[in-house]
């Protein structure tokens, strides 16, 4: 079961909400629902890049923090033109876990 929010939304927001639930064929609340879901997401996954290329957490922390694979987090490094950078300790532990 969830949880119930209260979150205000400009005019236009709204209209755009309503023409893609009725492309869909579902009610506005899903696409809102959907909305917040992806967009969480992704601000997990850009404060946990940002964090990781200030070197403060491994890349297995960040991952974790984005609520993906270590190799998926690398694959998106790669794709936003990120270096991947890791300590040979770290390096250690991700083959360990593999193996």
């Amino acid at each position: 079961m969830g949880y119930v929010t209260t979150v205000r939304f400009d005019k236009e927001a709204l209209k755009k909400a309503d023409e893609l639930a009725k492309i869909e064929g579902v009610d506005r609340s899903t696409i809102l629902r959907k909305a917040a879901e992806i967009g969480l997401k992704e601000l997990l996954l850009r404060r946990s890049i940002e964090v990781y290329n200030q070197g403060l957490i491994s890349a297995w922390k960040a991952a974790e923090i984005a609520g993906v694979p270590l190799w998926r987090f690398i694959d998106i490094l790669k794709e936003r033109g990120i270096g991947f950078k890791t300590s040979e300790e770290d390096l250690k532990e991700m083959i360990e876990e593999y193996i």
